[in-house]
């Protein structure tokens, strides 16, 4: 069986896309494939690309984002990042809600022991006049 220039081209550009995938393009056996690519030095290593960052990777791109290992982890510790300045401020949010309400039940303490205070001395003046 001969291979056309078209094809061995077409081999040479999609030699990332795996023999299974080429041979079906072709109308070839996978086998056939696999011999050509050998004869040419290519290899058939199936690869992605990553449309965020453009690199060819050997593993296969997440399921989750469309990206590789790479661009999926920065975009997780971005996410992780936002999480903790979100939970950072409602921890400083509660501090300045617990300052003020510690203020509050100190000034109510201060202004019940003044009050206290008050009524003490003049009872102790009523007493002292009788």
């Amino acid at each position: 069986m001969t291979w056309t220039s078209s094809e061995v081209r077409y081999l040479e550009e999609h030699a990332g896309d795996g023999a299974v995938a080429i041979a079906e393009a072709l109308g070839k056996t996978v086998r056939a494939v696999e011999v050509q690519a050998s004869k040419y030095g290519l290899s058939l290593r199936r690869r992605w690309i990553c449309p965020r960052c453009g690199r060819q990777t050997f593993k296969p791109l997440s399921s989750r984002t469309g990206w590789c290992v790479s661009c999926t982890r920065e975009q997780r510790a971005s996410e992780i990042a936002e999480q903790v300045r979100a939970m950072e401020e409602e921890v400083k949010r509660e501090d300045r809600v617990n300052k003020e309400r510690q203020r509050l039940y100190s000034r109510k303490y201060r202004a019940k022991r003044q009050i206290d205070e008050k009524f003490s001395r003049s009872d102790n003046q009523g007493t002292e006049e009788e």
